[in-house]
């Protein structure tokens, strides 16, 4: 029922997008993904060259069906050995994120046979790397957790299809049926899931992580610079808030300085409470841990309900107003 030119584009049964998450989307969840019949896609930031190698073999072993890399540009040099591993150990598909990885990466990877998909949340950036030869985007909104923009999911989706020719991938507050089945009618071809697979068995995040997505509600997310110096959705935490408040506030440097440190300090000592867990808004919508499979079957026998649903109250709206 929700075939769509993802699909045939990435060799996937669903169109249903892994994003990139680091501490949480290893190889067991990347696999799991792709079993299940989406793509599931492995994180650089944070890891090292040889991480990757590792990671993209240990993949291997537990899934013959596609999968992909997402590259973080983090400088020139992280940008160009990433590529040059997903090129030498023959990586389908690149997904990019945080910023735009430039014409001669994008370039290198479609020289060498691999399907390329950025991270975007806007439609400029849209159309830059659509002009750079990107083969599908995923406009993302400011309600997904990690790296965001400033645009909300529900206007940006529309915008950037009506601004590129190339498949669109919504991303940001989809966790469910309902949600997938909005993305479809905003003329997305499928959708990217990040949070909800946070809390799925196969994710690699420590049980607290875990336990703060599923005991989260919508209003406990904020954005912030503190992580890595561009604007992330994490879950916040006391010292992130007083952080927050304060430069909102107007505090002057030495205050705002002082209250970062602080905030560094906590996460260094392992103070639970304090430590950052990267998650969208749609933690709200999350209450517990299952397999991956199961996700995914729910997320669609929900979309395909919800379409019955409203095919026949408009049916139904129509013959009233005959009558």
């Amino acid at each position: 029922m929700f075939h769509t030119v993802l699909c045939d584009l990435l060799g996937i049964r669903y169109p249903i997008l892994q994003g990139a998450m680091q501490g949480a989307g290893g190889p067991r969840l990347a696999a799991a993904v792709s079993e299940a019949g989406g793509l599931g896609v492995l994180a650089t930031f944070g890891g090292t060259e040889k991480q990757l190698r590792a990671d993209i073999e240990a993949t291997r072993k537990l899934t013959d069906r596609p999968f992909g890399v997402n590259i973080t540009p983090m400088g020139r040099g992280f940008t160009e050995s990433r590529t040059r591993i997903a090129i030498e150990l023959g990586v389908p598909i690149v997904t990019t994120g945080r910023g735009d990885p430039g014409t001669s990466t994008v370039a290198e990877l479609k020289r060498a046979g691999i399907v390329v998909i950025p991270v975007v949340p806007s439609v400029d950036h849209a159309r830059r790397v659509e002009q750079e030869g990107a083969d599908a985007v995923v406009a993302s909104g400011c309600e997904a957790g990690g790296h965001v923009g400033t645009v909300s999911t529900l206007p940006l989706v529309p915008l950037v299809v009506d601004a590129v020719r190339i498949p669109v991938v919504a991303a940001g507050g989809i966790g469910d049926g309902r949600g997938f089945l909005a993305a479809l009618a905003l003329g997305a071809c499928g959708i990217q899931l990040g949070t909800r697979l946070i809390c799925s068995v196969e994710s690699e995040a420590a049980a607290g992580f875990k336990q703060r997505v599923i005991d989260a509600v919508e209003t406990d997310t904020l954005v912030t610079e503190v992580l890595t110096g561009k604007t992330v959705r994490t879950i916040a935490t006391p010292a992130l808030r007083a952080y927050e408040a304060a430069r909102l506030d107007g505090a002057d440097a030495a205050r705002t300085a002082e209250l970062k440190r602080a905030f560094r300090s906590a996460t260094r000592t392992g103070q639970r409470e304090e430590y950052p867990a990267v998650a969208g808004e749609i933690a709200g919508m999350v209450h517990d841990i299952r397999p991956v499979r199961e996700i995914f079957e729910s997320i669609l026998a929900d979309a395909a309900a919800q379409l019955r649903r409203v095919a026949d109250e408009s049916e139904q709206a129509g013959l009233s107003s005959t009558d």
